[in-house]
């Protein structure tokens, strides 16, 4: 029996339909039907179609050769994804939306349909369909191959990130490597993006040299410096963990090309994030103009109350402090208190730098309220959301304060200092 006529068996027979009625359904004989299962006949290509049509797989492939295309054209959909040509990729998918009805005869099809539609949904931003789709992939894990397992560990990984899981991302983000390098001809693109994915997540992990080692992993498997959005990121996590660990020389000139190939494809969402980076750098710098021209620049990128937007609120407000303009600093975040004053991440950050202000402002008084909430409440959440960077500079204020007053917690500020940097810059 051909493999075509051995699949329309196996369909038949799991959607419990009769081979009379099979035969009925395409203009047959069910003693036809009865000789093609016993391998004694062959369904002519008319039949095999009308047999098609009526199982629900008209268009899908059968033969070794049809499944090879098919395979083809699900990789050309995710090649979209990768690209970012979602309406594309859209397309192809409503066009193979039919390959899932394979699955009693032919599981392998099916599962990478159902986990490239996954991976398009997550692009899409259409959360609750990709986790309620991805639901049916695991339990389906125990059918998997390879490269299934490769694409389910990265779907995962997003799902983490969105829920913003980033230790398990990055664990699942792994997973997906060690299995990719169990796949003969393993794209080193798509080998790639799972290193910059990885690096991504030790970046806002802030652990900058684990972040970097990736990054630096990404050009070796696949050097370009292209305006692909994937590029310009993987140069923008680089620019991002040099300027975490001090490496400054090398990053105005990485953040002017990330900003040039960004401008030259209107990519809008790298372009912020370029500007960011340089208001990050100017901080660094205690270029504080510049700092905050930057930050003003990249805030308009983004949508207010969105955790970018957030995110550069609140540097603007830090540089501000640095630059000692303290009222500039209290009026803005009382003027945005609507935007900042129920987020659940942001509230403390921004509650946090009033008190750091005050304390800053009259080091030599006491100011113990302003104190215990940084201890007792700001510090902590700083640990809690991976702030540990900016936790360093909470620290440093209190250790100040402490010597003013001869206080031995200086001591324990300054070892408290010491650890931040341990955990953060030593790579094991």
């Amino acid at each position: 029996m051909r493999l075509e006529e051995k699949k329309i068996t196996l369909l038949r027979k799991a959607k419990r339909v009769s081979q009379t009625s099979l035969a009925e359904a395409i203009h047959s004989h069910p003693l036809h039907i009865v000789k093609v299962e016993k391998g004694a006949a062959r369904y002519s290509d008319e039949l095999l179609e009308l047999a098609k049509e009526f199982l629900g797989i008209k268009g899908m492939p059968l033969t070794q050769f049809e499944c090879a295309t098919c395979k083809e054209r699900l990789d050309v959909m995710r090649d979209y994804i990768r690209e970012a040509r979602l309406k594309e990729a859209r397309e192809i998918c409503s066009e193979m939306a039919n390959l899932i009805n394979l699955e009693p005869c032919d599981n392998e099809l099916p599962l990478l349909y159902r986990l490239y539609e996954v991976a398009l949904l997550l692009a899409e931003r259409n959360l609750d369909t990709a986790k309620a789709k991805f639901d049916y992939l695991q339990s389906h894990y125990e059918d998997m191959n390879s490269e299934h397992l490769h694409y389910f560990y990265s779907n995962k990984g997003y799902l983490l990130i969105f829920d913003a899981r980033y230790e398990d991302a990055l664990e699942h983000f792994k997973g997906a490597i060690e299995i990719s390098a169990r796949i003969p001809g393993f794209s080193a693109q798509e080998s790639a993006r799972l290193h910059v994915l990885v690096a991504h997540c030790y970046s806002y992990l802030e652990y900058p040299y684990r972040a970097i080692f990736y990054v630096m992993k990404n050009y070796e498997l696949c050097m370009n410096k292209s305006a692909h959005p994937a590029n310009i990121t993987a140069d923008l996590l680089l620019a991002t963990n040099y300027i975490y660990v001090n490496n400054l020389k090398e990053v105005e000139a990485i953040l002017n090309s990330c900003l040039k190939r960004a401008m030259s494809t209107r990519d809008d969402i790298r372009v912020g994030i370029a500007m960011h980076c340089y208001g990050l750098m100017y901080m660094k710098l205690e270029r504080w103009h510049l700092a905050i021209e930057y930050l003003d620049k990249a805030i308009k990128f983004y949508a207010k109350e969105s955790s970018q937007y957030l995110s550069i609120l609140y540097r603007k407000i830090r540089s501000l402090v640095g630059d000692r303009k303290f009222s500039k600093a209290r009026k803005l975040i009382s003027e945005t208190e609507p935007l900042h004053g129920t987020n659940e991440v942001f509230s403390t950050y921004f509650k946090g730098i009033e008190h750091y202000i005050t304390v800053l402002s009259r080091m030599s008084l006491y100011n113990e309220p302003s104190i215990k909430y940084i201890e007792t409440v700001v510090l902590p959440h700083l640990t809690k959301t991976y702030g540990f960077f900016e936790a360093i500079d909470y620290y440093k204020l209190l250790e100040a304060y402490y010597k003013t007053k001869n206080n031995k917690k200086s001591l324990l500020m300054s070892e408290a200092i010491r650890k931040i940097y341990e955990r953060c810059l030593l790579y094991d």
